[in-house]
């Protein structure tokens, strides 16, 4: 029960900071026209039966993963209980949730979990440059995917083609390639076997990318 009270306590003081700091930003971003200061309207007092919702929403997202690294879990929670607010109680949770799941992406969760995959297979395919276009799609995707935040496999896969697309997932490894011709060069004007004795064979031909 204590620990119950404590993470809503947590979660009031984001929803507090969150409109305090609101205003703010927006007067920062010259967003405000003249008139509109001090006429934001008063946020409504959130009943304990919405946060109890919004923090098992929050909570569910952190449980998994996939939702924990596709969205911001407090972001979620948060927006959650301010479309709880908004669109009253009857409106479905499961509309909520996917509604503030798309306003609430985890770019850089996203972008470090691209990444990462793309290290395990990359070098093979890529050879030296590999960690340069596995930055690229890493941050490309999470971009991309920030504009459209969704579980739809259709959809995700649709980003992560568009993304390595972006980084020229194709292009052939350029080192690679040079040192291959000037092997052939040598080869061919004979000086391959005087420079290297030992090499009784040829060398296995390179899998292409």
């Amino acid at each position: 029960m204590m620990g119950h009270t404590i993470r809503m306590k947590q979660f009031i003081l984001c929803i507090f900071l969150l409109v305090l700091l609101a205003p703010v930003a927006s007067f920062a971003d010259n967003e405000l026209v003249r008139g509109q200061v001090g006429q934001q309207k008063k946020i409504k007092i959130y009943t304990d039966e919405q946060l109890d919702e919004a923090l098992t929403v929050s909570d569910e997202c952190k449980a998994y993963d996939l939702s924990n690294t596709r969205y911001d879990c407090d972001c979620v929670g948060m927006t959650f209980l301010e479309l709880r607010r908004t669109r009253g109680d009857k409106a479905p949770a499961y509309w909520l949730r996917d509604t503030a799941r798309r306003k609430c992406p985890n770019a850089p969760a996203m972008a470090g979990k691209v990444y990462t995959e793309c290290t395990s297979w990359a070098p093979s395919k890529r050879g030296e440059d590999y960690d340069a276009f596995c930055k690229c799609y890493g941050s490309t995707f999470a971009k991309i995917f920030s504009k459209n935040p969704t579980d739809n496999l259709i959809v995700t896969e649709a980003q992560t083609v568009s993304a390595m697309q972006s980084c020229n997932v194709n292009a052939v490894n350029v080192k690679a390639q040079d040192r291959d011709a000037f092997v052939a060069k040598l080869k061919e004007s004979k000086v391959y076997d005087k420079l290297f004795p030992g090499a009784k064979e040829d060398p296995q031909p390179r899998s292409k990318p």
